[in-house]
């Protein structure tokens, strides 16, 4: 194995590990956790492939504690799709002020809700409306809570990881 496989495996494995700690701690505070701030600007940094793989990671990570369910399956699909478009608005982060950014976190609070919600839609369309508005309140939670986490985390995160995503295209170069 490469010292550079190496060091991408490593690197995904702390990302997940502080995703998976963050979304355990928070717990108690319902649907506020970091982990889909620190999904979004693995993303933005490393692309969509990078957040794909974090978004699977943290759903079974977490859940292995937190309990599994259908709802696991809704959490990796509503993750992904976070961690892909994430990866896709990576060629325009440095354009975009970081209240943007921040604002684009807190809808992907609601992004999030949604599309676990979907897996209502097995009772009906009724059901899943009924399911999705009452959970409107919780996702607010999340969309707040990624505002503040994404003000927060990426001025440190971001650098961190642009760091290492710099040393791994020097290794890649050698």
């Amino acid at each position: 194995m490469s010292i550079l496989l190496t060091r991408k495996i490593t690197l995904i494995a702390l990302l997940a590990a502080l995703s998976i700690v963050g979304r355990i701690y928070m717990a108690p505070i319902p649907n506020v956790q970091p982990s889909t701030v620190i999904i979004i600007i693995t993303g933005l940094v490393f692309g969509a492939r990078f957040g794909l793989t974090l978004a699977l990671l943290t759903s079974i990570g977490s859940d292995f504690i937190l309990g599994f369910g259908f709802f696991t399956l809704m959490q990796v699909i509503a993750w992904g799709a976070i961690g892909l478009i994430s990866g896709f608005l990576a060629r325009f982060r440095t354009r975009i002020p970081i209240v943007v950014m921040a604002c684009y976190a807190g809808l992907c609070g609601y992004l999030f809700g949604f599309l676990v919600s979907l897996n209502m839609l097995i009772g009906g369309v009724p059901s899943f409306i009924a399911y999705w508005i009452m959970g409107l309140p919780f996702d607010s939670y999340h969309a707040i809570g990624n505002f503040i986490f994404y003000i927060i985390l990426s001025p440190i995160l971001i650098k961190l990881l642009e760091n290492e995503r710099k040393k791994l295209a020097v290794k890649r170069s050698e």
